[in-house]
């Protein structure tokens, strides 16, 4: 009787934390829906004629896209790649926050090497990069 005791206490904690990880752990990362296609068709700033998804084409090297969609269930595109800034090539993760519905969408944060940008930073890689 004891013995199934002890059996049942370590059963329910491995099933809560297999559970848990189900649920909450790593996930594919989602390379290709219609939140990526919408930010790549999107023009780089306001009155320009360059695509987004040209721009940092041909301005960084190793790029990749991922859709992800936060707690606060807004739709992300992230850029990620390896671009020129600061007269030398980094890591460069750019986010697109989007609208539900594909109506709008607003830049995100931008990391260089790790490091978050300020929105003026932000601003000037795009006009670096159209």
């Amino acid at each position: 009787m004891v013995k199934r005791k002890r059996t049942i206490l370590w059963i329910i904690p491995i099933g809560v934390i297999g559970v848990f990880f189900y649920f909450f752990g790593p996930q594919k990362a989602v390379t290709d829906n219609d939140y990526i296609t919408y930010v790549h068709a999107t023009p780089v700033m306001e009155n320009s004629d360059t695509t987004i998804e040209e721009a940092l084409k041909n301005y960084c090297e190793e790029s990749s896209w991922e859709y992800f969609q936060t707690k606060m269930m807004e739709h992300v595109v992230e850029f990620k790649g390896k671009c020129k800034v600061d007269n030398k090539v980094q890591p460069v993760n750019l986010q697109y926050v989007v609208e539900k519905g594909q109506k709008d969408y607003r830049i995100g944060a931008m990391l260089v090497n790790g490091e978050q940008q300020s929105e003026e930073q932000r601003t000037e890689f795009l006009n670096i990069i159209q």
